[in-house]
């Protein structure tokens, strides 16, 4: 970044690469796509150095070496990895700590009691489509799939729905516009735990049912870790499920066979999920390396941190066939867009439900529906940040 604030543009990815840069945002996939042919492994200067891992082969096997690749800083961002300190278990604790943390957190995201909140959910997709009755356009991101997404997290976290406008300015305040606004990241981190500790300071806090309830109870998690812990959910489980829903319906606006086989056959919907899933991953996590190691061949220096590309993983050639082609009916899908090994996804039984549900109900009362404008993408956890679409039919 030049001393007037803009980004110094790129020279070439595999040894520059800026992805932060308004241009990785519009071409990620490409960009991704000749790194893996040429390059798997690339390493920038910028962000005190670090290194991208893009094949499914080589980010797999980044994943599951902890010792080499620590998750105490999941950030690739201009801050000096020696000045982070983000505690926020179990993503920032690595085994043997992380395990106890983690399984504190598995019971309410269990498959039986996500199952449960189906009829929630759906209420919630049904009422932010209620609010759109008569209209000819929307924004499918910012008036559908970012609304879902937050009620569902405020409603899981017992939280007031009048609150709703400050988590989305939290959640694009760290994950999007705090990586290249390092003051406005730090704000809103600060004010994020300011108001978890509210929570947790009430009377009775631990007798609610509700997840703040839940981490409250949790008798291994001082109050550090229970701070920690509710930021993680609220920010975790608010992007990653707007982005996605957000992208599935940015491609079914542009290929209307795929929005009308899945409302002559609904069935299709769970294969359908796990393609925009792998299709549009929106998650790509940072580590720092501690000891010199190698991935893909690569020699990588401790000190740097490294990237691992979920989304270059999910459209690698060796193993997925035409993996730049979305097919809802796609059989064999072994994706990580929710991560693999320890670090998998705590949530990814919550967000496929969400995905399938938020699908469901759009799909029951808009069948039909068509772009209305271009769709620009956002740095960090990549989504489209507006959806404009055209219907043929007021919303009823």
């Amino acid at each position: 970044m030049d001393p007037t604030g803009a980004r110094r543009p790129v020279q070439d990815w595999a040894t520059d690469f800026d992805h932060l840069s308004p241009e990785w945002a519009d071409d990620e996939p490409a960009i991704l796509a000749d790194l893996r042919r040429r390059c798997p492994v690339a390493h920038t200067e910028r962000f005190h150095g670090a290194y991208l891992v893009t094949r499914y082969e080589d980010v797999v096997a980044a994943a599951h070496d902890t010792a080499t690749f620590s998750n105490r800083i999941t950030a690739v961002n201009e801050n000096d990895p020696a000045k982070i300190r983000l505690h926020a278990p179990p993503i920032t604790l690595d085994p043997p700590l992380h395990g106890p943390a983690r399984r504190a957190l598995l019971p309410p995201f269990a498959p039986r009691a996500v199952g449960s909140l189906a009829p929630m959910i759906t209420e919630v997709c049904d009422a932010a489509l209620d609010r759109l009755a008569g209209r000819t356009e929307v924004d499918a991101a910012a008036d559908y799939a970012r609304v879902v997404s937050v009620q569902v997290m405020a409603n899981l976290l017992g939280l007031p729905l009048g609150d709703r406008e400050r988590f989305h300015g939290w959640v694009k305040g760290i994950l999007s516009d705090g990586l290249v606004d390092l003051e406005l990241a730090a704000r809103c981190t600060r004010e994020v735990r300011g108001y978890f500790a509210a929570q947790l300071a009430e009377p009775g806090c631990d007798g609610r049912d509700d997840l703040v309830g839940w981490v409250a109870r949790v008798e291994e998690f001082d109050e550090r870790d229970r701070l920690g812990v509710l930021y993680l959910l609220l920010v975790a489980g608010v992007d990653t499920t707007w982005s996605a829903i957000g992208s599935a319906l940015h491609h079914l606006s542009d290929h209307p066979a795929d929005a009308a086989r899945l409302v002559a056959e609904p069935s299709l919907l769970t294969t359908a999920v796990e393609e925009f899933l792998r299709f549009f991953s929106p998650v790509m996590m940072g580590r720092v390396i501690e000891a010199d190691g190698e991935v893909g061949g690569c020699p990588v220096q401790a000190g740097q941190r490294l990237l691992i590309s979920f989304g270059s993983a999910n459209r690698d050639p060796a193993v997925f066939a035409d993996p730049d082609e979305v097919r809802i009916d796609r059989a064999d899908n072994r994706h990580l867009a929710f991560g693999v090994g320890v670090h998998r996804c705590l949530g990814s039984n919550l967000a496929r439900l969400e995905l399938r549900i938020a699908l469901e109900r759009w799909l029951a009362r808009v069948p039909r529906f068509e772009p209305a404008g271009t769709v620009a993408w956002t740095i960090g956890v990549r989504g489209p940040q507006s959806v404009p679409l055209r219907l043929p039919n007021p919303l009823g």
